[in-house]
């Protein structure tokens, strides 16, 4: 059987040209198709949207939803995301840039790794496995925050552990303390990209891993300064400064958005305890099927008694990548709420344990079949997605073609209707029309994002969120100013009777878009 210890040598001159080559070829691949699908209701169009509100407005301490404060989240991929449109201008695959950067990020971070420990073929084929994952392409596709902590939290395991396997080792002193630093920079990035999970599972990861391998004489590494001087320093000015602004920040950024969702009951998407188990097994098809089958035929071949003990190296990297995997999945299985992109950070270690399987299975020759199928997977997949499976979203794309100036005003009915104002040229906030008492409510959904964020600027929540007689009273005092409505006919006729007879300027599904002087709205 060929293990991992039998690769042949890679010149020095050569050792920086694979990963150069890679990360070229891994970027292309991502970004080829990021551009088909239009943005997606809710996650892609929200977090897009407060990204683009957040360079219009030039706070970049505040994400804002709506143009209220809005803390669900840190601010990395916002930061990202903004300078993506600054540089590039207002587009989706920018506003998904972030997301390709995280995956991108995890499949280096684990070229690197495995290559310096490993080998160089078996670097290169887990880093291919887990990029034409459809679990993982697909989630380099989607704009929201859970790749791009995929990838930090990747990037600091992975640093991690080589800052222990050369401490280990004896190297020299300045060469484990830059891969604990890189570590904690990692965290600290990670901790802006979604908060403390970027800080806890790394640091679970680790000490397990650890332990297991009694490396005792290691363990007081994450009490050295390059430990957790870096996190503090990236992570804790924007703390700090949030919380200057905004009194109740702590409170609600920590124990609402951390403990209280991880424990509560109320939040989105509640799922039985096996649920991620079925998702990376059918969302990592085919690579988990060719795995299993691997294991099994590798397992008949021969018996565990008889099979060759693996090098000392082989043999950590295989219990970081189980200890990885499994506390990544066990996490997360916990809570009620599971969204699928929780689970990314879990999609590294099963990429390395596919090609372990096959190689075990003495199953080398057909590497190249399998990475074409999967990409070719890939590429279906992405194509039906964006151009079948949400068709009606593509309708968005035409309120670039409204005659819409910077001086309108943008009304919503009874719905947040997030990306909207992405394909419309900037105007304030827009007015969002509901009845606005949700005392006891419970349900983590658009309007619950509203009212938390309005409680942060409760004078500024009173002029954008509006009952129907709040939306006649703006219209009275605005009465030169061109409204563009969006919301169903259904909504139209709670709220505004008269809108029903008028002439839709757009359809949008089951929305659609009005467009009259405030005047008009004035006299009801």
């Amino acid at each position: 059987m060929n293990t991992l210890a039998t690769a042949r040598a890679v010149p020095a001159r050569f050792a920086w040209a694979i990963e150069a080559r890679m990360g070229v070829l891994v970027a292309v691949w991502l970004l080829a198709l990021s551009w088909l699908r239009p943005l997606s209701d809710p996650d892609e169009g929200r977090y897009a949207v407060a990204a683009l509100q957040m360079l219009r407005s030039g706070d970049w301490v505040t994400p804002a939803l709506n143009g209220l404060p809005f803390f669900h989240k840190p601010p990395l991929y916002y930061w990202l995301a903004a300078t993506g449109y600054q540089i590039a201008g207002v587009h989706e695959w920018v506003a998904r840039l972030p997301s390709l950067l995280g995956a991108w990020l995890a499949a280096m971070s684990l070229l690197v790794l495995l290559k310096r420990y490993a080998s160089q073929s078996v670097a290169v084929a887990a880093a291919v496995v887990l990029v034409t994952m459809p679990y993982t392409y697909m989630a380099a596709q989607y704009a929201n925050m859970d790749m791009l902590l995929a990838g930090c939290l990747t990037a600091c395991i992975c640093s991690a552990a080589m800052a222990t396997l050369e401490a280990a080792k004896g190297a020299s002193r300045s060469n484990w303390i830059a891969w604990l630093a890189s570590a904690s920079a990692w965290a600290g990035l990670g901790f802006l990209a979604k908060g403390l999970i970027a800080l806890v599972l790394p640091g679970m990861v680790w000490a397990i891993w650890l332990v297991w391998e009694r490396r005792w004489r290691q363990w007081w590494l994450p009490l050295h300064a390059a430990a957790w001087l870096p996190v503090l320093l990236i992570a804790g000015p924007w703390v700090w400064m949030a919380q200057q602004r905004h009194s109740g920040f702590f409170h609600y950024f920590f124990v609402t958005q951390h403990f209280q969702r991880y424990t509560g009951s109320s939040f989105n998407n509640p799922q039985p305890w096996w649920f991620y188990g079925a998702v990376i097994a059918l969302a990592a098809l085919p690579w988990t099927a060719w795995g299993l089958v691997a294991g099994w035929r590798s397992w008949r071949r021969q018996p565990r008694a008889a099979r060759p003990a693996a090098p000392s190296l082989v043999r950590s990297l295989d219990r970081l990548m189980l200890v990885w995997f499994a506390v990544i999945v066990l996490f997360f299985s916990v809570p009620h709420s599971k969204i699928v992109g929780y689970v990314l950070p879990a999609l590294p270690p099963l990429a390395y344990a596919v090609v372990r399987l096959v190689q075990a299975a003495g199953w080398q020759r057909w590497g190249r079949r399998m990475v074409a199928l999967a990409a070719l997977l890939c590429v279906v997949l992405a194509v039906v997605l964006g151009t079948v499976a949400v068709p009606a979203k593509a309708q968005w794309r035409a309120l670039r073609s409204l005659p819409v100036q910077s001086a309108d005003r943008l009304v919503m009915l009874e719905h947040l209707y997030y990306e909207v104002p992405f394909y419309l040229p900037a105007m304030a906030a827009p007015l969002v029309v509901d009845d606005w008492n949700t005392e006891g409510q419970q349900a983590d959904n658009w309007k619950k994002e509203l009212t938390d964020a309005a409680a942060f600027a409760p004078g500024l929540g009173s002029t954008l969120l509006l009952d129907t007689q709040g939306l006649q009273a703006y219209a009275c005092a605005h009465p030169q100013q061109r409204l563009w409505v969006v919301g169903s006919a259904e909504a139209a006729q709670r709220r505004w009777p008269g809108l029903v007879a008028a002439a839709p300027a757009l359809h949008l599904g089951s929305a659609q878009v009005w467009t009259l002087d405030a005047a008009q709205a004035c006299r009801g």
